[in-house]
């Protein structure tokens, strides 16, 4: 069974080309869209879960699949991204169309890996100072990804979160006013150690988020977005590197694909202000 956020991700971009649809058109939509991605599990995955693979052989949603974008669709409804009805002549279910709310959220979805300069286009508008070297390790991912080299499309995706971590340790460094703090901080950045970067700057920043030393806005979300780089960290250096005790897929490479540009923003709120602004 293909993974529901994946489902979720392309059911979204094929509504903000189709804002008005059905059921039907937009369940072919996106099994269009997962053939043309090469997103279907191949015959390996489905032994592995005991999945029948006859459906993703002839390119085709199983009925598990058509399922889960039917409550996707449900979930977005909630959620007011989506309301039921297409027109004045077609009001209910099963068709349904974007509200206000969810064209914002459509147009707020990073191209996907198949348009490269599409998404390093978007991503440079999100983050106008991007660190040139994550721009050319995500760009190397994303061509790996296309060729199906997903072991090295995660080492190159974990490289760029990493690097992205290590600026915002930095930025704590440049920031700090108490000596001691700074020359451990320092230290740190002469000897990297992910388990102790993570634990330097959750200790810095939790207090400051806290005492709404740094403002809402800027870490707006900033804690699962660190995880989010951290786990792309680990999956670069235990999965990829070691696969015999791990595993890459495309699903995992193309999640991060998908959250990282968000995640950046993110990153680069924080290291904005810190660069402003003095911490104890």
């Amino acid at each position: 069974m293909i993974e529901k956020k994946i489902l979720r991700s392309l059911l979204l971009e094929y509504l903000g080309k189709t804002p008005n649809t059905a059921v039907g058109d937009s369940t072919n939509a996106v099994e269009k869209l997962v053939a043309e991605r090469d997103l279907f599990p191949s015959k390996e995955d489905c032994k592995r879960v005991n999945e029948d693979y006859h459906f993703y052989e002839a390119n085709c949603l199983n009925k598990a699949d058509k399922f889960t974008i039917n409550e996707i669709i449900w979930d977005l409804m909630i959620e007011r991204v989506v309301t039921p009805g297409r027109d004045a002549s077609n009001p209910n279910y099963p068709f349904f169309s974007l509200t206000d709310y969810g064209e914002k959220i459509v147009t707020q979805t990073a191209p996907h890996y198949y348009d490269p300069e599409g998404y390093m286009v978007y991503l440079k508008t999100i983050v106008p100072s991007l660190d040139s070297i994550i721009e050319q390790y995500i760009f190397e991912s994303m061509n790996c990804f296309r060729r199906q080299l997903f072991f090295a499309s995660a080492v190159m995706i974990g490289a760029a979160a990493e690097k992205a971590i290590l600026l915002l340790l930095q930025a704590i460094h440049d920031s700090i006013s108490d000596p001691s703090k700074k020359k451990k901080v320092g230290q740190l950045l002469d000897r990297p150690n992910l388990p102790e970067i993570f634990n330097t700057i959750s200790k810095t920043l939790d207090p400051l988020i806290k005492s709404n030393t740094v403002p809402y806005n800027v870490h707006l979300g900033s804690t699962e977005h660190l995880l989010s780089l951290f786990e792309m960290i680990r999956v670069q250096r235990n999965d990829a590197i070691h696969p015999i005790s791990g595993e890459v897929d495309r699903t995992k490479v193309f999640l991060s694909l998908q959250t990282i540009p968000v995640a950046l923003e993110s990153i680069y709120k924080l290291i904005e202000w810190l660069s402003s602004n003095s911490i104890p």
